[in-house]
């Protein structure tokens, strides 16, 4: 069952900058989507208060049905991603990925696929790093690309159409705030902030995965508003019809001269620990890196609501990073099962598309 979340008005996600008291941080914010633990996170505190939670520590009898902290019982999240309300109903849309260059020409857009080069000599070793063609002038495309454009990309082919910049879905709104004297009503010491504020266009909504959840109590996600994010500022919640506008992202792999070369993209952030190198295997996947496309680590924590304080933060592997990997023939099945790698998986981290190079 997937969720479709919708902002009542704009959205504050911290990014990873410190955001303290007395700390002369500003400009806070504009992490979009924001991370899986914080929409998890809200979801769960709504279930938990249509269960007679208020504050504090949960009861067993919630713990046992939604979990409690990075254990989550028996439920299981996908995404967050974003989705667009097109001519053909709600369109989920998935980061461009990083193997993808392209520049403005005057036909429109031209666009070029990155993949495993010759061997070169680097401070790496003799590594293959990624290049193509005709690409002079060409750079990263930052954005979203639809369903079917992804399916090109995981076919190895150019994608039609364009890549959706940030800016058709979501603004940024940069917003001040100040905590004043309860007596004389004048400015309290060291409580101005500043922070951006993420505003969706008209259309535009989360949507997240869920699984494992009581009938009874996924209808109570149905039709709610409830806090998300930083502020306590809100969202509604609807449910999605199994398989409306969500569509599994696949591509059919297949050995070619006693080898399997196949692409992971990744859909949401990863968290590895320790990110594998040229010749190491990824966690969890047969075969081994050959070359890569990824982009710089996105620093996501999260918040202890019962001890009122940030967790600690890690680095994840960005969405849209590309990792072109080769296995034996006879690890196919092994690499067809994969659809998720790293920790966190449970909530909605290291989904992934496979695709060939």
């Amino acid at each position: 069952m997937y969720l479709r979340i919708t902002p009542v008005d704009s959205w504050f996600f911290r990014d990873g900058r410190p955001f303290h008291l007395g700390e002369a941080t500003s400009d806070v914010g504009g992490l979009f989507p924001p991370s899986a633990f914080t929409v998890v996170g809200a979801i769960r505190a709504h279930l938990a208060r249509s269960m007679g939670w208020r504050e504090g520590k949960w009861s067993e009898e919630i713990c046992r049905v939604l979990g409690d902290g990075y254990d989550l019982a028996g439920l299981r999240f996908r995404g967050p991603l974003l989705c667009r309300e097109g001519d053909r109903g709600p369109e989920m849309l998935y980061p461009a990925p990083l193997n993808l260059l392209g520049k403005r020409n005057d036909s429109g857009y031209e666009m070029r696929l990155l993949r495993p080069g010759e061997e070169v000599e680097c401070d790496l070793g003799r590594v293959r790093l990624p290049t193509a063609e005709k690409i002079d002038g060409m750079k990263q495309l930052s954005g979203y690309v639809n369903g079917d454009q992804l399916k090109q990309v995981l076919r190895g082919e150019v994608p039609e159409g364009r890549v959706i910049p940030r800016k058709e879905l979501c603004g940024t709104e940069y917003a001040v705030g100040l905590e004043r004297e309860r007596d004389t009503r004048t400015a309290k010491e060291a409580h101005l902030y500043s922070i951006n504020r993420i505003r969706l266009v008209r259309g535009v909504h989360l949507i997240m995965g869920i699984e494992g959840i009581d009938e009874g109590l996924l209808e109570k996600l149905d039709g709610a508003v409830m806090p998300i994010g930083g502020e306590g500022r809100m969202g509604c919640v609807e449910m999605l019809s199994p398989g409306k506008g969500v569509s599994e992202i696949r591509q059919e792999i297949g050995p070619i001269d006693g080898r399997v070369r196949f692409t992971l993209v990744h859909i949401t952030p990863a968290f590895l620990g320790r990110w594998p190198r040229p010749g190491e295997s990824i966690p969890g996947v047969p075969g081994e890196v050959v070359s890569a496309c990824v982009g710089r680590a996105l620093r996501i924590g999260g918040w202890d609501s019962v001890n009122r304080r940030p967790v600690e933060l890690k680095p994840f592997i960005p969405p849209g990073s590309v990792w072109f990997c080769e296995a034996e023939a006879d690890e196919l099945n092994d690499v067809m099962s994969v659809s998720r790698i790293g920790e966190y998986t449970g909530f909605g981290f290291g989904e992934i598309a496979l695709g060939i190079w």
